[in-house]
């Protein structure tokens, strides 16, 4: 089993080499809202509540199915991320009935 080094908000931490972004940041006991998302089901991450942001990437990046690769650098924190879960909840709720 192949490691690599990331960094995620700041920290160093080794993981095994092709997991998602999100399983890295659970094994480093940082959380990453989901919504979508089911453990060993097709993900099609199509909620975009997971969104984070990678050093070098043009925009953001929905961690249920990205990889994490050496040397990648993830913020999971950013006012940009948040802004975008947020806006991504907005929009579903948006097209959902809503009832009392």
């Amino acid at each position: 089993m192949d490691k690599v080094k990331v960094s995620i908000n700041g920290r160093e931490t080794e993981v095994e080499k092709g997991i998602t972004i999100l399983k890295a940041c659970n094994q480093a006991g940082i959380r990453v809202p989901t919504l979508c998302y089911l453990e060993d089901v097709c993900s099609n991450a199509s909620c975009g509540v997971c969104v984070v942001e990678v050093k070098g990437a043009r925009s953001l990046v929905r961690s249920c199915v990205q990889a994490v690769s050496e040397g990648m650098e993830i913020t999971t924190n950013s006012a940009r991320a948040m802004q975008a879960r947020r806006t991504n909840i907005e929009l579903i709720l948006a097209n959902h009935a809503m009832t009392a």
